[in-house]
Formats: structure tokens, C-alpha cells, sequence
């Protein structure tokens, strides 16, 4: 399980950028030539995340490898997340939008997190890809979802802020339930 303060799961299908907006928002570096590596099961990285106006949080960043050789560890994976984010290309092609339907549905339904607590980062991979939005799946429509590229590192990092602050905020209200509820039994 996750064991920071607040625990975010990165997923989306390959080749859609994941460990380099992971590496980014953690300020770490990766000592990769540059050519494409696929991420074998899971890579964790520790932050703290200073929200604007808000508070700093420690941040455990589960960057998951998007390739189905990897769903057999995927429900461990999912378990104790305050949050998922999930990354595609920002076209998004047909083939991603059901790959990431079913991400959606396994790490976040299953799960019990609610819409607030899941983000869609759609990422500019190349720029060839430049203004080109895709569709997202209709299950995925009242998730927040934003527009993202490394050629604006501000522009990410908002939305990463975006994404913490509205799932800290579900958490700690589901939190405040639980607690009232225990309180008003006894």
C-alpha cells in the first residue's frame, strides 16, 4: 500500500509520456539515453507537492507501467490511492479511449474513489501532435481533464495542484463523515 501522506496513481496506456510528467512533478532526473523505455511494473517517487495558497503535502507517485503485461499487479496497485491520474496521448486515438475506460474502471470504480478524486492529464507527446485534442469516453466525462506538454512545466504543474486539491478535499470530507458517523453511534 501507499504510505505517504497522500497517494497518487499515475496509469495510462504506453508511450503516452507518464515517467517523464512523473520524473518532472518530482523534480527527478532520469539517467536514460532518450529513447523510449517502457516502465516494467511500477516506479514510486516521494515529493512534496506545495499547493499555492494551500499547504505543502508529501506526495507518493505510483508512475504505473500502461502495458497489459502488467494487470496482474494493477489491483495491488490501486488499493489505498487517494487519487489516479490518468495519462493518454492528446489525441487520443480510439484504441486508448477504451484502454483508458477500463483503467478508470479498475483503478478508480472498483476502488471507490469518486470523479474528484481522478484527473485525465491529456499529454502532447511530440509536436506533431500540437493543437490536436481527442475525444474522451463518455464514462469519463465529468472527470477533470486537462491539457498538458513538458514545453509548459507551469501549466502541469497547476494541474497537478488541481488534482491534488480536489482529492484531498473529497478525502477529507469522506474522512469527516466517517468520523460523524462514529461519533453520533456512540
Amino acid at each position: 500500500g501507499i504510505n505517504a501522506e497522500y497517494g497518487v496513481v499515475m496509469i495510462g496506456p504506453p508511450h503516452c509520456g507518464k515517467t517523464t510528467i512523473a520524473n518532472y512533478l518530482a523534480d527527478a532526473t532520469d539517467s536514460t539515453s532518450g529513447d523510449y523505455q517502457p516502465t516494467a511494473g511500477v516506479r514510486i517517487l516521494e515529493f512534496t507537492c506545495n499547493i499555492p495558497g494551500s499547504r505543502a503535502v508529501d506526495v507518493e507517485l505510483w508512475d504505473c507501467g500502461g502495458n497489459p503485461q502488467n494487470e496482474a499487479c494493477w489491483p495491488a496497485l490501486a488499493r489505498g490511492a487517494a487519487a489516479v491520474i490518468l495519462v493518454a496521448n492528446a489525441a487520443v486515438p480510439e484504441d486508448e479511449a477504451q484502454f483508458l475506460e477500463m483503467l478508470y474502471l479498475r483503478f478508480a470504480a472498483q476502488h471507490g474513489l469518486k470523479e474528484s478524486q481522478c484527473s485525465v492529464f491529456l499529454n502532447h507527446v511530440g509536436p506533431d501532435e500540437a493543437g490536436r485534442i481527442g475525444k474522451l469516453p463518455q464514462m469519463l466525462a465529468k472527470v477533470n481533464s486537462e491539457v498538458v506538454s513538458m514545453e509548459a512545466g507551469s501549466v502541469l504543474h497547476a494541474a497537478f495542484c488541481k488534482a491534488l486539491t480536489s482529492a484531498l478535499a473529497t478525502r477529507d470530507e469522506e474522512w469527516r463523515k466517517g468520523e460523524n458517523q462514529i461519533l453520533s453511534v456512540s
